[in-house]
């Protein structure tokens, strides 16, 4: 028996400026060399067919956070996936992707939908697909209709995406060998759920993901899961949903879970988070009590890792302004500032303007005046931290400058800070400073929350803020929460 497997991901933030596109394309067999024995969901693939005999035939892989997808990446990228399966058609005896959930292209709404559809024009409409999905996902009943049975991560930061697509695979294979059937439910809450309040392992959030495994074993589901959804992506279908894949009864499964998940709504809320300069007064306050380590400064709103540029300079202004002992900023994206800086060479000196070049949303440059060069990279890394844990990272041209007690990495390339590798690859120890700041959201938390003494957050203005109105939402239904507090939800 033989399988066709792959990936395609994209978190798709509508109010990202610019193009998105699929980034670290990789065809063929490096799909085995790249993820074989390590994390993600293709690891899970391909860990569930070795495990049961099953013989892989890889296609295409690709990941990516940022704006709408181009009309010209997808039919790339997708036409990639579409030629290996036509051309090795009656080869194999299904399919198993590894999708996000919240893809949005100039050319389609519901990417995953779009992407399936495409397959299953190669493929017709009998053969079984099986698709993984991240939590943060948009889950639409046409993606639904469109497979065998969607699998989602269950855990926030997702260290548990190898599970996704071992169960997705093995599901698949079970189907094949006539083990078991299966139908997906998906039922939408009309509802945009505060990221801030996603970490699934600590309350609220822990409860929740915590119900919704129980019932899932007490009922002899295949498998249930509490998406989160994206708010960043305006269609009409953005939000928080529940799927269900069981051999029968998934639909009454989906709306019993759904209903006990909507009367906690109130509870996921989350207050807002302060502004750059409270934040800074609650860090260094968080200096003076009890404890060891370092407090993590994050800024929300600017997360690369959901779609933001990594060039805000809210954060880093008014921590350069209050020049706190020992504090280092990690990172902001100028591949300009970077370049210069590894013109001059360490030991020299970078005068030029820093950061805000994307957008206005994110905050002006920072006027830099002879910030010394402290070290240089080539922003090569292997992750560290359990959600990434040894696949490779390249930050691009990368330097450690300094103005001040404060430290600044600058990169060439916009990444989420899931580690401390765009901090080591400088010669920069965190532990050795008190402050450490950041851009994210939560997936940080795995590797930093054993390790901080404590973590604030700030949300200035930015494309990934947790204020979901102050977003020009065109295609979102409406009511919904918590931007319409009166929201009510029915099956």
């Amino acid at each position: 028996m033989k399988i066709l497997f792959g990936m395609l991901v994209h978190e798709s933030n509508s109010f990202a400026s610019g193009a998105g596109d699929f980034k670290g394309i990789s065809v063929g067999e490096e799909l085995f060399s790249i993820y074989r024995n390590k994390v993600g969901y293709l690891a899970g693939m391909i860990k569930a067919a070795e495990e049961y005999g099953v013989e892989l035939i890889p296609s295409i892989a690709a990941g990516n956070a940022g704006p709408r997808v181009t009309k010209e990446a997808v039919e790339y990228a997708v036409g990639e996936l579409v030629t290996i399966a036509e051309k090795r058609k009656g080869e194999y005896m299904g399919i198993c992707l590894a999708l996000h959930g919240a893809g949005v292209a100039e050319n389609a709404d519901d990417l995953e939908a779009y992407i399936l559809e495409k397959v299953r024009e190669v493929v017709g409409p009998d053969m079984p697909i099986t698709v993984s999905l991240d939590l943060h996902g948009n889950i639409s009943p046409e993606l639904a209709k469109w497979s065998n049975g969607l699998f989602g991560c269950k855990q926030y930061p997702h260290i548990d995406e190898a599970e996704a697509g071992y169960l997705a695979m093995k599901t698949l294979i079970r189907i094949l060998r006539g083990e078991a059937i299966s139908q997906t439910a998906v039922i939408q809450l009309p509802w945009l759920v505060d990221a801030r309040m996603g970490n699934t392992f600590v309350e609220p959030m822990k409860s929740v993901t915590d119900y919704v495994a129980d019932y899932a074993a007490k009922h002899g589901l295949i498998d249930a899961a509490f998406f989160h959804g994206y708010g960043y992506s305006d269609v009409h279908f953005v939000g928080a949903s529940v799927v269900v894949v069981a051999e029968k009864g998934a639909h009454e499964a989906a709306v019993e879970i759904a209903r006990h998940i909507w009367e906690k709504r109130e509870q996921l809320k989350g207050p807002a988070a302060p502004m750059p300069d409270v934040a800074v007064d609650h860090a260094l306050a968080a200096l003076e009590t009890p404890g060891t380590g370092y407090v993590v400064l994050v800024e929300v709103s600017d997360n690369p890792g959901a779609g933001g540029p990594g060039t805000g300079t809210h954060l880093l202004r008014e921590v350069l302004r209050r020049d706190p002992k020992k504090a280092i900023f990690g990172f902001i994206c100028d591949p300009e500032i970077a370049f210069l800086a590894h013109e001059v060479g360490v030991g020299g000196e970078v005068t030029g303007l820093l950061g805000g070049k994307t957008d206005k949303i994110h905050g002006t440059p920072i006027e830099l005046r002879n910030a010394r060069v402290c070290a240089l990279s080539d922003g090569n890394a292997t992750y560290v931290s359990p959600m990434m844990e040894g696949l490779a990272v390249c930050y691009g041209k990368t330097a450690r400058l300094r103005i001040g007690n404060v430290d600044i990495i600058v990169t060439e390339h916009a990444n989420a800070a899931y580690d401390d590798r765009p901090f080591l690859i400088t010669g920069a120890d965190i532990a050795q400073y008190e402050i450490v700041c950041i851009k994210g959201t939560n997936h940080f938390r795995a590797f930093f929350d054993p390790r901080a003494k404590a973590v604030v957050a700030t949300d200035p203005p930015g494309v990934t803020s947790k204020n979901f109105g102050s977003f020009n939402y065109q295609k979102v239904r409406r009511p919904i929460y918590p931007i319409d507090l009166d929201t009510t939800f029915s099956v």
